[in-house]
């Protein structure tokens, strides 16, 4: 659910810092205990932290103390970004909308450069879903595509990304969900 790993976090850091400008901002999702959040704070990314568990909320607030506007942490859930339900929302659901407004990002046009880099393990639990939620969403430039493109930085099972990238012939791996995110996406593997 998230890295606890020193090496692989200062892996997932040069990942993300191939193409970054001078200081560039970054939403990490589930940071758990921050063992990347600080490597990546260490690096000059500035981060914004959606972290829906309690027990590592604490922790991570007093971080956020600590520092001088570089790190953001609330309380919510990337995969709970604006619900369906109307009126207001109760953490860690989370409006798009407050969560560009917070972090500071304009929406730019989609030839524009990326202004937001995303991070996080998808969980394994309802995985497809959460992918196809993310795709739609691109289709439709809602949720976190409002505001142009973005880069996302995944951690996702070998069983999807088989399906993701899976060249046509494949017939029991090349899916609806494979042609559409490869139309909708640049998928690249970083690191495995």
């Amino acid at each position: 659910r998230f890295i606890a790993c020193p090496q692989l976090a200062r892996t997932v850091r040069r990942c993300l810092q191939r193409g970054a400008g001078p200081q560039p901002l970054l939403l990490e999702f589930a940071p758990g205990p921050g063992i990347l959040t600080r490597s990546l704070l260490d690096a000059g990314f500035r981060v914004v932290a959606l972290e829906s568990n309690l027990d590592f909320l604490t922790d991570l607030q007093s971080l956020e103390n600590s520092l001088d506007g570089q790190f953001k942490v609330i309380h919510g859930d990337f995969f709970r970004l604006d619900p369906l339900a109307k009126g207001a929302l109760k953490p860690p659901a989370v409006s798009s909308d407050k969560l560009f407004e917070t972090m500071g990002v304009a929406a730019v046009p989609w030839r524009a450069d990326v202004p937001l880099k995303i991070f996080g393990i998808v969980p394994q639990q309802l995985e497809r879903n959460r992918l196809w939620r993310l795709l739609f969403a691109m289709y439709e430039c809602c949720s976190i595509y409002r505001y142009g493109r973005v880069e996302l930085n995944l951690f996702i099972s070998e069983k999807e990304y088989t399906v993701l990238t899976a060249k046509p012939g494949k017939t029991k791996i090349y899916q609806a969900l494979t042609v559409l995110a490869q139309l909708g996406f640049e998928i690249e593997l970083l690191h495995k």
